[in-house]
């Protein structure tokens, strides 16, 4: 049998998406209406006297079909100002660091030392540099401590899909559509969204 020229037209239409979808499915699905036999009767393609008769039904199939929803998940990094009590435990931990080398060091001048002397000296040899103004140091020390933290937020974004869809032929005077093999109000990732099969085709001629 010779393959209906309708079926050409996919080549045109393939690149324009899902308009080009619709388009094909249209043709292919009324071939096989006329091509395929079978025992039980097909019921017609409803038929309306203009084509906004026929929009208004393709609308009103569209909206009947519910929807699904698309959520996306986005992790997001950014640096906010620490606490004042975050601060004052960071000093304080900067604070028993220090102090735990200083110990460590007089420690291993003890351990050096070979006279009773130079095992006096260690004590003043360790002590932490003295400064005369003793604010300005402790200023430096403080400024020497991270201001900031990282933290990571989750942005979550859903978009709300037909679960039908539809496109104008006006060249055949049709609406083309299809249903998406989805339950209604499901909630899907964008790569199960891109997976997605087609359920059933339809059309709204005028």
């Amino acid at each position: 049998m010779q393959r209906p020229s309708s079926l050409i037209v996919f080549a045109t239409v393939a690149g324009s998406g899902i308009l080009g979808m619709l388009i094909y499915a249209g043709m292919f699905y009324a071939n096989q209406r006329r091509s395929t036999v079978t025992a039980e009767a097909q019921p017609p393609i409803p038929s309306y006297p203009n084509q906004a008769k026929a929009e208004q039904a393709s609308k009103r199939w569209i909206q009947e079909g519910g929807s699904f929803t698309v959520t996306t998940r986005q992790r997001v990094r950014r640096s906010i100002p620490l606490t004042r009590q975050e601060l004052r435990k960071l000093e304080i931990l900067a604070d028993e660091k220090r102090r735990a080398r200083i110990e460590a060091d007089y420690e291993s001048c003890l351990d050096k030392a070979a006279t009773d002397l130079a095992k006096e000296l260690c004590s003043f040899q360790q002590s932490p540099p003295l400064s005369d103004d003793s604010s300005a140091a402790g200023a430096g020390r403080t400024s020497a401590l991270p201001t900031t933290k990282v933290v990571e937020d989750v942005r979550v974004q859903s978009r709300e899909h037909p679960r039908r869809q539809c496109a104008p032929v006006t060249s055949y005077r049709r609406f083309n559509c299809l249903e998406f093999e989805v339950e209604n109000n499901a909630d899907l990732s964008p790569a199960e969204k891109d997976a997605l099969e087609i359920r059933a085709y339809r059309q709204f001629r005028y």
